[in-house]
């Protein structure tokens, strides 16, 4: 549902707006649409029963028109069913059009009673693989569904496929008390398998301790680089989504607000572990201490350190940023998919981080560098963010803010958002119409 025609074009932008109506016009309009609609054309391999599985009214509309509630994403670790997504009225929609829930399923919803019916008749399925290759376990929503599925047999530690994580490292979810932090504990507590990341977000001081103690390196750790970043076949580590990216062992005690497990890593810190750490918090007065009492800190920091910026710019953090710029660390220097800083901020549609980056000295270069991974431009990573990324977050003011700075639209530009289409095209306008290549 991706093509260039006009009814593709008006359907992938009603999606983009999660707009039921509008959908549901131009599916009416449009046979070739709708022979369309259970095609793997939305995030991964997704079809839009799928992707947009937990709207219960976008839902409502796709089986309207006929779309396969049990159709799968065609994912290759493993294909994602809508009820391994959906919950409340958007899973009983699917269900009462006739959407089969698996094991994965079962788990996912919260039902102990179907779940342990399904064992019964296949006592196999307790190691059932869903979607990313995930066990029932991973899917697991109660404590309940926990205890069923272990006193079946479920192995406490199997990793998913795609993300090499288990049960446990599954349900961290950006802060304490989301996502399912409770049951992460409660699968600790069954006898998990912790590393890190998972300790520290959990608060398990000692068990910190002892871990950092036997070897200092595990503060080097990041989320989503190293044994936690891509390992072909299988992507990122859970973390990468859970967590954040290129989050240390510190970022995350702090982030699940776990203080005394937080300074019992600092005892550990080397000053620049500290900081950098100081840095991401956005915490001036503790990293310009620092540098004060280690002069040549910045200076002598090794290349590959400087991507702390960019990482700061990756995850949004504005006033990291700033205050990294500050400090004199390079925005050259590359993260995330070869990405510098400014990519990555564009990418976020973080105007603040941008705007920041927009005032070095060497803005009008910074604007124009292309990355190494998709020979691309900060104002190309602006479009892509604006229909991958987070659809709250203001792309159209980035592209504002890299066109005033000096870009120039190109091939990497011309899928965007139609937000970031507008203000593409006011410029053109204000060129006197010509193509942003020769304006």
């Amino acid at each position: 549902m991706t093509e260039k025609s006009s009814p593709f074009q008006a359907v992938h932008d009603a999606f983009h707006r999660r707009d039921p109506e509008a959908i549901r016009r131009v599916l009416a309009q449009d046979a070739e649409l709708r022979s369309h609609i259970n095609d793997p054309v939305f995030g991964f391999n997704s079809p839009a029963i799928v992707a947009f599985a937990d709207d219960p009214e976008i839902v409502t509309v796709l089986l309207e028109f006929g779309a396969d509630p049990n159709r799968r994403s065609d994912w290759w670790a493993g294909g994602f069913h809508a009820l391994h997504a959906a919950t409340g009225p958007a899973a009983d929609i699917l269900i009462a059009g006739g959407a089969v829930p698996d094991a994965c399923a079962a788990a996912h919803l919260d039902r102990p009673e179907l779940l342990a019916r399904l064992l019964a008749e296949d006592p196999a399925r307790v190691h059932e693989r869903g979607g990313d290759g995930q066990t029932p376990l991973h899917f697991a929503r109660s404590r309940a569904v926990i205890d069923l599925l272990l006193s079946k047999g479920a192995a406490i530690d199997a990793r998913d496929v795609d993300h090499r994580a288990t049960p446990a490292q599954w349900m961290l979810d950006r802060t304490r008390g989301a996502g399912r932090f409770d049951l992460a504990r409660y699968l600790v507590d069954r006898g998990a398998a912790t590393d890190l990341f998972l300790a520290a977000a959990l608060g398990l001081c000692e068990r910190v301790r002892a871990m950092v103690r036997d070897d200092a390196a595990l503060l080097a750790l990041r989320t989503g680089q190293g044994e936690y970043g891509e390992q072909p076949p299988s992507s990122y580590h859970i973390y990468f989504w859970t967590i954040g990216d290129s989050r240390s062992p510190l970022d995350v005690a702090a982030q699940f607000d776990q203080p005394e497990t937080l300074e019992t890593l600092l005892t550990f810190a080397s000053p620049l572990q500290r900081l950098q750490f100081a840095c991401g918090q956005g915490d001036a007065a503790t990293a310009r201490a620092l540098v004060s009492a280690h002069p040549g800190l910045v200076s002598s920091m090794p290349a590959a350190e400087h991507r702390a910026l960019a990482d700061a710019a990756w995850n949004g953090h504005a006033q990291a940023v700033a205050l990294m710029l500050d400090l004199g660390f390079d925005p050259r220097a590359t993260g995330h998919d070869a990405g510098t800083a400014l990519h990555l901020a564009a990418w976020e549609g973080s105007a603040a981080s941008v705007a920041a980056l927009l005032r070095h000295p060497d803005a009008r270069e910074l604007v124009s560098i292309r990355d190494a991974h998709y020979t691309a431009t900060p104002l190309g990573w602006c479009c892509h963010g604006s229909l991958h990324g987070n659809p709250e977050h203001d792309h159209a003011e980035v592209a504002r803010l890299l066109l005033d700075a000096g870009a120039r639209p190109g091939p990497d530009t011309e899928q965007a958002s139609p937000a970031v289409r507008s203000v593409l095209a006011a410029w053109r306008d204000a060129q006197g119409g010509l193509p942003g290549s020769l304006a």
